[in-house]
């Protein structure tokens, strides 16, 4: 039986949770959340967060990880694709590390409706693991993707995952 879904009470994790859900259908076996700080979709998968505050399974970068090639059936990415800097490098190895036909399911922060774009703006005092290093429009992240050269992926699937806030897509590996 599949482990459940992990639901968190506060007013943040609500909104993460209704963007998780439209992940759902598309995850299952052996799985991995890159950038998960305390949260993760399922309880077996696996939590990499380079923070180890967060008590992850794995602390690491999500665009180093210590996996062997094809190792899970799907990777989570909940708003941390924008933090990397070499989105490319950290897209490879997500790719790298899951098996032919596995998914990768990204929820992104739409900077066209949030309006807030932040690359390097830290104020004093806040937490460098937050930094956003890109942040992308819907549109822009297509073309971004296309333009990259499509990674072996295929999407399966993308839309809006909260209204005014974020997006999400589902790729497959080709």
């Amino acid at each position: 039986m599949r482990s459940k879904l992990i639901v968190y009470p506060d007013i943040s994790s609500s909104l993460w949770t209704r963007e998780v859900e439209k992940l759902l259908p598309f995850l299952s076996g052996k799985g991995v959340d890159v950038g998960s700080a305390r949260r993760v979709v399922f309880q077996d998968q696996i939590r990499v967060d380079l923070d180890n505050r967060h008590d992850p399974d794995v602390c690491c970068s999500g665009d180093d990880l210590p996996f062997e090639e094809g190792k899970f059936d799907y990777l989570t990415s909940i708003h941390s694709f924008e933090h990397f800097e070499n989105q490319v490098k950290m897209l490879n190895e997500w790719v790298r590390v899951i098996r032919k036909n596995g998914i990768i399911a990204i929820v992104h922060p739409d900077v066209g409706c949030t309006g807030v774009f932040r690359p390097n703006g830290l104020k004093s005092g806040e937490n460098p693991y937050n930094e956003h290093k890109h942040e992308k429009t819907y549109s822009d992240f297509l073309e971004w993707f296309k333009n990259n050269g499509n990674f072996g992926l295929e999407i399966l699937e993308s839309g809006v995952a909260y209204p005014g806030w974020s997006f999400y897509i589902i790729f497959k590996k080709k």
